[in-house]
């Protein structure tokens, strides 16, 4: 056969057409791969940096929810729960009498929980583990306390002249209990300040140094972009608490003056009202007594946002990488993008998925992080 009738050979021709077509498409697929691996690797980094920066809020927000309720409950009550407020012979203080059938008498606790001293839970439930909701609060004239704006009287009256008129409550006792009562919320104070300017260092003060660091160290672009990470978040959230102190205190009790029969008993005041020692966490001065945060810093961190998520909508243009084998620049086409370049999202709430979660009223430690990316 003459070799230009031959068919060897013939599959060369329509290979010389696929195969620039085949390579051309592998270098596609390539190219589409590296941008969605640089996108992902954006997105995981964004997505991990506003966990880790909203963590640091969640902690604030439990540990202020523990300073406000249960740390305070738990010591006066297992302090004086069981010391006996002894009125037999001189008055009726029926009204003081211990919750607990086993021990009915009254007792100092039930007596400081009434004068306001001190919060508690309504049902006088001891433990909370399984409770939604932590229903602590102040009794009697600290009732005022128990808003999201409370107010504080000033002086606070540790013990009222009717408390030394109708038991032996001794002048003595009663500035042991002051002392006790100092610094209790003193150290609290103390607690809370510290808790406050570790948050605000981590946050606002280093312009959000972990959220940073945390996006730029994982993605390795210039470290600008993670001022900008910053930026969006101070846009978002303005978080703003308030402490709660007080200045004066005054309380009573019975001082030996002599004389005969219960004569030789009155009851006596700190006159003039004792002036607190200014405690941490107290910019103007005075005791610290409790630390709000305020409600729209709360609702901006939990309630749906323009996301439609519950939380702290986020948005950041990321790098792209260079030119591509297809000699295309995407870095340099804002026309292709919506906002002039490529913007990752992501969604992180505090406290959305549990809306009993309070710092005050009904302090409830139970603020944890969730996203949505």
């Amino acid at each position: 056969m003459r070799p230009w009738k031959s068919r060897a050979g013939q599959i060369v021709i329509p290979a010389m057409l696929l195969f620039p077509t085949l390579f051309l498409f592998v270098y596609l697929i390539y190219e589409t791969a590296k941008l969605s691996r640089e996108k992902i690797k954006h997105q995981f980094a964004m997505d991990a940096a506003a966990f880790v920066e909203a963590t640091n809020y969640s902690d604030f927000l439990n540990r202020t929810a523990y300073v406000n309720g249960a740390f305070p409950m738990r010591i006066f009550e297992q302090g004086y729960n069981d010391f006996p407020f002894e009125c037999e012979g001189k008055g009726d203080c029926s009204q003081f009498a211990n919750k607990n059938p086993a021990n009915p008498a009254p007792n100092y606790a039930e007596v400081l929980y009434q004068n306001g001293i001190f919060p508690r839970s309504r049902s006088g439930k001891p433990g909370f583990d399984n409770e939604d909701k932590w229903d602590i609060e102040y009794g009697g004239a600290g009732a005022g306390r128990n808003s999201p704006n409370p107010t504080i009287p000033d002086p606070v009256v540790l013990f009222t002249h009717e408390n030394g008129d109708q038991s032996y409550h001794p002048w003595d006792l009663a500035t042991e209990v002051y002392k006790l009562y100092f610094q209790v919320f003193s150290l609290l104070g103390s607690v809370e300040d510290a808790q406050w300017q570790v948050l605000k260092r981590l946050t606002k003060d280093s312009n959000h140094s972990f959220l940073q660091k945390s996006y730029w160290l994982n993605t390795g672009d210039p470290a600008s972009y993670g001022s900008d990470y910053a930026a969006n978040w101070n846009a978002a959230l303005d978080f703003k608490t308030t402490p709660h102190c007080v200045r004066k205190l005054v309380y009573h009790g019975n001082k030996y003056t002599g004389g005969s029969g219960l004569q030789q008993y009155h009851v006596a005041k700190t006159d003039p009202a004792v002036d607190l020692p200014d405690s941490p966490g107290c910019s103007g001065g005075g005791l610290f007594q409790m630390q709000t945060v305020d409600q729209g810093s709360i609702n901006s961190l939990s309630k749906p946002g323009a996301s439609g998520y519950p939380g702290l909508s986020l948005s950041l243009k990321w790098q792209l990488p260079g030119k591509n084998y297809f000699n295309v620049d995407f870095g340099n086409r804002p026309q292709d993008f919506k906002n002039g370049a490529p913007e990752l999202h992501t969604t992180v709430s505090v406290g959305a998925n549990n809306p009993n979660a309070k710092v005050w009223p009904d302090p409830t430690p139970k603020f944890q992080v969730r996203q949505f990316p």
